[in-house]
């Protein structure tokens, strides 16, 4: 089974040869997570999607020039991160919170009660998941919601991976400290989402 750095560095190469099949593939496997990634920073589901599409634009203009170093994967993440800081910046907006608004989700929903019961699950999970100081709780949903590795968002962050570490310790063991039973609303949220 091939790395999936070797794989995204091979899908990569073919991207800067012009390959608009790979550059789709690309595309196609990270605009929603990185949309969502964007909207935790941003609060804006179309001010997000705009910027993520930005950060393919880029790519894809710039194929040829770019020196990737690190994983594909978190040179997206940090080039969405950075596209959407650099948008606050120029909008003099620096009073949205970074974490505090619910991540969005495409309802999956086909009837009134299973909306009802997911709005619930949300609720739930963004109460338990507010105990958790912003930083941590931001590090937090970055391994646990969008996969990514310790590295990836030491990366990312501009951060050492023993910082990233601290912070996760210091989530799960406020996580493990809170009552079960919210604990297991949380594990049924990122389950049945």
């Amino acid at each position: 089974m091939p790395n999936s750095n070797n794989r995204n560095t091979l899908v990569f190469t073919h991207i800067a040869n012009g390959d608009k099949l790979a550059f789709n593939t690309l595309f196609s496997e990270y605009y929603k997570e990185l949309c969502e990634f964007a909207f935790r920073i941003i609060g804006s589901k179309e001010l997000s999607e705009e910027i993520v599409a930005d950060v393919f634009a880029h790519i894809w203009i710039k194929r040829k020039e770019l020196n990737i170093t690190i994983s594909l994967k978190a040179y997206l993440y940090k080039s969405t991160k950075n596209m959407t800081i650099s948008y606050i910046r120029k909008k003099k907006n620096n009073t949205i919170p970074l974490d505090d608004i619910l991540p969005f989700h495409e309802s999956i929903a086909e009837n009134p009660e299973s909306n009802i019961l997911k709005k619930e699950r949300i609720v739930a999970y963004e109460n338990i998941l507010s105990i958790i100081p912003n930083k941590s709780r931001i590090i937090f949903k970055m391994h646990r919601i969008d996969s990514l590795k310790y590295r990836e968002i030491a990366d990312i962050l501009n951060i050492s991976q023993k910082t990233v570490e601290k912070h996760m310790g210091k989530a799960l063991k406020i996580l493990r400290n809170y009552n079960a039973e919210s604990i297991i609303g949380v594990i049924t949220f990122l389950l049945f989402l």
